[in-house]
C-alpha cells in the first residue's frame, strides 16, 4: 500500500514534467527534497493491531528527463499491545527510476531499480525473519488516461525471498512473530 502511494505520487509529478515541451536533459536535478522525521501511530498489520514507530531520513531528486533517484533509510517497529512482542521492518540503499510513456498503447511504466536492502523483518530482540538484499527492478504499467494499475514485472539479483514470494511472506513471517 504505501508502496502503490509513492508510486502513484511519482506518477502524477512525472506526468507534469513530461508535459512541459522543450524540457532539457540536464544533470542537475529540477527539484530535491530532504526530509528526516519520526511518529508513532496506531495500526493494522495482517490484521493485527499494532503500535507502529516509525523513523525515516530520505533524499530525494527528480530530474527534467522524468527520472529519479531517492536514497533513504526507514525502520518501522511494529509493537502488538497485547503482548508486547515487535517486529522491525528496515530498509536502506538508493532507489533510481524512470517513466516511459508509450502513447501507442496508452501506458505509463515506472521503471524502479532498489540496490541495496529493499527490505529486512527481525524480532525486536534482533533475530532475522526475512532479508531481501541485492538489485531488484520492478516495471509497474499503469493507463496513461485513467491511472489504473495494468500490471508489474520484477527482475532481481540477490536474495529476494520476500520478492520470490510475491510479497506474501511478509504478513506469514510477521503475523508468526507478533502473536
Amino acid at each position: 500500500m504505501v508502496r502503490s502511494n509513492l508510486f502513484r505520487a511519482v506518477f502524477i509529478a512525472l506526468l507534469v514534467v513530461l508535459a512541459i515541451p522543450g524540457v532539457a536533459l540536464a544533470a542537475k536535478p529540477i527539484a530535491a527534497f530532504h526530509d528526516h522525521f519520526t511518529d508513532s501511530f496506531p495500526g493494522d498489520v495482517c490484521g493485527i493491531p499494532v503500535d507502529i514507530k516509525v523513523v525515516v531520513t530520505d533524499n530525494f531528486y527528480l530530474y527534467a528527463d522524468g527520472s529519479f533517484k531517492d536514497t533513504s533509510s526507514a525502520k518501522q517497529t511494529f509493537t502488538n499491545p497485547a503482548n508486547g512482542k515487535s517486529v522491525v521492518l528496515s530498509s536502506a540503499g538508493n532507489v533510481s527510476g524512470t517513466a516511459i510513456i508509450d502513447e501507442l498503447a496508452g501506458t505509463v511504466t515506472f521503471v524502479t531499480t532498489y540496490r541495496g536492502l529493499p527490505e529486512k523483518i527481525q524480532t525486536a530482540r534482533g533475530a532475522v525473519l526475512v532479508r531481501d538484499a541485492g538489485i531488484i527492478t520492478i516495471a509497474d504499467t499503469f493507463d496513461l488516461v485513467t491511472g489504473d494499475f495494468l500490471g508489474e514485472t520484477i527482475t532481481m539479483n540477490g536474495p529476494h525471498p520476500e520478492a520470490d514470494s510475491g510479497f506474501a511472506l511478509f504478513c506469514e513471517v510477521v503475523t508468526g512473530a507478533l502473536n
